[in-house]
C-alpha cells in the first residue's frame, strides 16, 4: 500500500506517515484529520494547514482552514 505524510501545523508541527491506497484517499485522510483537529481544539488556532505528500514528499495538496470571529461593536458607548 502506498505510504503518504500529513504534516499538520498550528504554530507547531506534527507529522504523521499514513497507509492509503492513493492520492484521492491521503486528501480524504487530509479532510478528516482537519476536521478531527478543529473540533477538538474549539475554538481552533487563527490558521491550521495540513500538507499531504507522497512517499518521496512531493505535494499531493495543502488544506487550509482559517478561524476568525469580528464583533460588531462595542459595549463602550
Amino acid at each position: 500500500m502506498p505510504e503518504f505524510h500529513l504534516l499538520i501545523a498550528d504554530h507547531r508541527e506534527g507529522e504523521v506517515t499514513i497507509d492509503v491506497g492513493d492520492s484521492a484517499e491521503a486528501m480524504n485522510a487530509g479532510f478528516n484529520a482537519l476536521a478531527q483537529f478543529v473540533c477538538r481544539n474549539f475554538p481552533p488556532p487563527e490558521n491550521v494547514e495540513i500538507t499531504v505528500t507522497d512517499s518521496d514528499k512531493r505535494l499531493v495538496g495543502r488544506l487550509k482552514m482559517t478561524f476568525e470571529v469580528n464583533w460588531a461593536g462595542t459595549a463602550s458607548g
